[in-house]
């Protein structure tokens, strides 16, 4: 049925239509025609049009889908199995334990609940870190956009090569997986998890192939420790693995002298930087996704936002996976960020309503390369949208959306409905 409605019209209506590119449109509508939006304006001015669905949501914002630049869905089954707030050492022992026992079979298992779940937030796309690859084909049978980063962890230069052909065979097998939905790209873990001969190679395989990269960077006082001084609780377990690197470098200072802060690569998390490593940031522009529930609950410090924003640093909010958090929603997300605002004003911003929105659309869509075809409701783009009903009295719709919804009434991605309170005929 979805992938019928998905070559038909369809005309949704609500009380509120937010383009993000564009000021809020009171009574708005978008027109979808096949998998692209055919228009976007007043209702009164596309009503005309003779579309076989018409949707109305006299109570309801409606938006373009959340972009999620950074999840585990591949975790989602570890999150009855880990205590989520505690300090982020004692964490990723027990993540490590976890993860060495779970099969493909439940990987994919898992990556299908977490996709069952965050579809219900409004999601349509996801920056996706697998580690087996199995939310590759978990993904593309529960028909969501994303990019899928193939982790990997290299701790020796002797497995180096081994790793690597592995790496590029799992590039090559899953290109025909792809579609016009997902895309793959490479995750090498962290800095302190690939040795620097093999994240150079990582880097050639990246340029090759023309791929996105993502890492997580600067997480924990523990990794700083570890990098710069060869110090730290993981010096004699990981400290082996940059005995060839430089002593002195910051996390961030350490990824630039490797080559990796290109204009394609994805850094999460960046809680522990200095305005030398803000600097950097800005000057290479590469795109940091913000995770502050996971950075909170792992104790690992809070992001510097205010000054990297000022710097401009190119930001976009994430929820990371539900082995460190308790949702994989966007708006808990913004939620959060906005109280952090208020607890610790002089280093987190108190940024307008409409700003956190684009963090999670347009801005996140951008950090995956794929802005140009979502992120916005804009003609021509990907019919990928959600709705959320909010009440009827509506004056102002960013607070509304922002501290008022709840799951999603409507999912659709590529011009088919996904997720759905309403029964379409």
């Amino acid at each position: 049925m979805a992938e019928e409605r998905g070559q038909s019209s369809i005309l949704l209506r609500a009380r509120w239509l937010l383009p993000v590119t564009a000021p809020p449109i009171q009574d708005g509508a978008v027109l979808v025609k096949g998998k692209q939006i055919a228009a976007v304006g007043k209702f009164a001015d596309l009503s005309a049009d003779t579309a076989s669905v018409r949707l109305e949501f006299p109570d309801g914002i409606l938006l373009p889908g959340f972009v999620n630049p950074h999840t585990h869905l591949e975790n989602t089954c570890f999150a009855g199995a880990i205590k989520r707030t505690q300090p982020f050492n004692k964490w990723l022992l027990q993540m490590i334990r976890l993860v060495r026992s779970q099969s493909f079979e439940d990987a994919f298992a898992s990556a299908k609940s977490g996709i069952k779940q965050i579809v219900k937030f409004g999601v349509t796309c996801v920056g996706e870190f697998s580690r087996l690859g199995a939310s590759l084909l978990a993904l593309k049978e529960e028909k969501l956009r994303g990019v899928v980063f193939k982790e990997f962890i290299c701790l020796d230069d002797d497995e180096a090569e081994r790793r690597l052909t592995e790496l590029n065979q799992w590039i090559e097998g899953a290109k025909p997986q792809m579609g016009s939905l997902l895309n793959v790209a490479l995750g090498p873990h962290a800095p302190y998890t690939v040795t620097p001969f093999a994240f150079k190679r990582v880097l050639e395989l990246a340029e090759k192939q023309n791929l996105r990269l993502c890492t997580h960077a600067a997480e924990s006082p523990s990794e700083r420790q570890l990098i710069e001084r060869r110090k730290g609780i993981w010096r004699w377990w990981l400290g082996k693995v940059l005995h060839k690197a430089p002593l002195g470098f910051s996390p961030i200072r350490y990824l630039d002298w490797l080559g990796v802060l290109r204009h394609k690569t994805l850094l999460v998390h960046c809680t522990q930087v200095d305005d030398a490593d803000i600097a950097i940031l800005s000057e290479r522009k590469v795109w940091v996704a913000h995770c502050p529930r996971s950075n909170a609950n792992l104790k690992v410090g809070t992001m510097p936002l205010g000054k990297m924003l000022s710097a401009g640093v190119k930001v976009c909010l994430a929820t990371d996976g539900l082995a460190s958090v308790d949702s994989l929603s966007p708006l808990d997300e913004i939620r959060f960020a906005i109280k952090l605002a208020q607890e610790h004003p002089k280093i987190y911003p108190s940024l307008p309503p409409d700003q956190w929105l684009r963090m999670v659309t347009l801005d996140a869509a951008a950090a995956l390369g794929i802005d140009k075809f979502v992120g916005s409701l804009e003609q021509g783009k990907k019919a990928d949208i959600a709705v959320f009903r909010v009440g009827s009295q509506i004056d102002e719709p960013f607070e509304a959306l922002l501290f008022g919804a709840g799951e999603a009434a409507l999912t659709m991605v590529d011009g088919s409905v996904i997720s759905s309170d309403c029964q379409i005929t």
